[in-house]
């Protein structure tokens, strides 16, 4: 259920962010985008904090991955399941990238550098997810209610 529901946190995402892998000659700066980001990063110390403490009614961990393929173009996959012990992150990749061999749900070590962003759910409420809240703000009114009713959870402001 939760692999599904990161599937279509990733489609939502991709849908509603700038093309990541196209060239600065034919692309703008998105300035929300790269706020997002950098929020995640700052905030990821709160992230470790926070799943170093078992909580009841925890649902999800998950970080947000820049992979780069061998062209140099990069792909953003949730990877969910994630831990973080001996100053290393592992979790299970929610996609699958051929270029890199590979596959949904094969455990992986996660440098820190390439978090772009980071989620956890509790009590039903998202935590973090700060690209995911720059794209529901993006959508329309009838893909942002569409969206929302696909979750388990709120997200709050």
């Amino acid at each position: 259920m939760y692999r599904s529901l990161i599937l279509v946190l990733c489609l939502f995402a991709f849908a509603c962010a700038p093309n990541l892998t196209a060239t600065s000659q034919t692309s703008t700066k998105d300035v929300e985008l790269d706020a997002a980001i950098q929020q995640a990063r700052d905030s990821l110390d709160v992230f470790i904090e926070r799943i170093a403490s078992p909580h009841r009614n925890r649902t999800l961990v998950a970080v947000k991955v820049r992979f780069f393929s061998p062209d140099g173009s990069s792909q953003d996959i949730w990877a969910d399941g994630v831990t973080y012990t001996d100053d290393t992150f592992r979790g299970n990749m929610g996609d699958d990238i051929p270029a890199l061999k590979l596959k949904i749900d094969e455990k992986i070590t996660i440098l820190r550098e390439n978090i772009i962003d980071w989620m956890i759910v509790e009590d039903g409420k998202l935590i973090g997810g700060y690209t995911i809240r720059l794209a529901v703000q993006r959508m329309s009114p009838e893909e942002k209610e569409r969206f929302l009713k696909t979750l388990d959870y709120s997200i709050d402001d």
